[in-house]
């Protein structure tokens, strides 16, 4: 069987060792390296997690299958302080009733044939060029900053360029940025021979097949942004495996231009917009037409494109 066919049930039913000789079996296929397989939960849900290397990017193995993807708000039941917390939205913008405005941020629900891939762990950001620790540029910003790197785990520049050290004060890691076009950005992914994801493969990545508005429920804190709060269930990993989803100013570009997915680009949250739809922006089929509209034309900016790379299966 190709493993592009390999669906969610056929994967977590093989034995511990049959799963084991398969992860090695993709790895050798693709050139990459088995990082390990360990049986994970998330949101009630069991999955046995596969995780991948590729030059020092992680992968994680997603599953194929005909998943429904998208949102029906008429099976949207807020809870109290979401329905409040919208209606002051409402009463303040002009907004439409709950659900209408929902089913208008989220696509539509549709059956897909998806395909068995490795996903990116972390969004990708074609932006930065990784920099060597005695890299010119590098050691010229340590000089020149001295003694304000005291204790700082990580630096910025003002001109793109971030430097962090170890506990020693040594540089570990560095990367300057640099602003790219949308077509530069997936032309950068090409060279490396990775895509980015259809609009489809980014929701079957982040839900993992869960039909509630979140892919942890459909609940969400009352008293603050997801912003706001460095831990809870939207920055676990999800049943993947996948760091998706946990930051509304962290929108992830797919192939479709117009498309952007994981977020608004945090205007929501930025603007005061209301708690609700602060949290709405992470839902895994939320979809903001203006804001992907914008970001596509001429007048659009984004000082990051990020991506969330494939790697299609044999």
């Amino acid at each position: 069987m190709p493993y592009a066919d390999l669906s969610f049930e056929q994967w977590n039913e093989l034995s511990d060792g049959a799963a084991r000789r398969t992860a090695q079996d993709i790895a050798d296929r693709h050139d990459l390296t088995v990082v390990g397989l360990k049986n994970t939960a998330y949101a009630g849900r069991s999955y046995r997690m596969a995780l991948f290397d590729r030059d020092g990017m992680q992968f994680a193995l997603v599953t194929g299958g005909r998943p429904a993807l998208g949102y029906d708000a008429a099976r949207f039941q807020p809870s109290p302080d979401q329905a409040a917390s919208y209606a002051d939205s409402a009463s303040e913008y002009g907004l439409p009733p709950l659900a209408e405005y929902v089913d208008a941020m989220t696509s539509p629900v549709r059956s897909v044939e998806m395909p068995a891939m490795l996903t990116a762990v972390e969004a990708f950001d074609p932006c930065e060029v990784p920099l060597a620790p005695d890299d010119p540029q590098v050691l010229e910003l340590v000089a020149s900053a001295g003694g304000r790197l005291d204790g700082m785990s990580t630096f910025h520049s003002g001109g793109g360029l971030a430097v962090e050290f170890d506990q020693a004060g040594q540089v570990v890691r560095a990367r300057a940025t640099r602003e790219v076009s949308y077509d530069e950005a997936m032309d950068g992914l090409a060279s490396i021979g990775l895509r980015t994801t259809t609009a489809d493969e980014w929701e079957w990545a982040c839900g993992a097949g869960a039909t509630t508005l979140f892919r942890w429920g459909d609940d969400c804190p009352n008293d603050g942004y997801p912003f706001d709060y460095e831990t809870g269930t939207h920055r676990q990993t999800n049943l993947w495996g996948l760091a998706i989803g946990q930051d509304p100013y962290g929108h992830e570009a797919t192939t479709e231009r117009t498309i952007v997915c994981g977020g608004d680009g945090g205007s929501t949250t930025c603007g005061g917009s209301g708690f609700f739809l602060g949290w709405l922006t992470l839902a895994t089929a939320y979809r903001d037409k203006e804001f992907g509209r914008w970001l596509a034309s001429d007048d659009g900016y984004a000082d990051e494109i990020l991506t969330r790379p494939v790697i299609e299966l044999s």
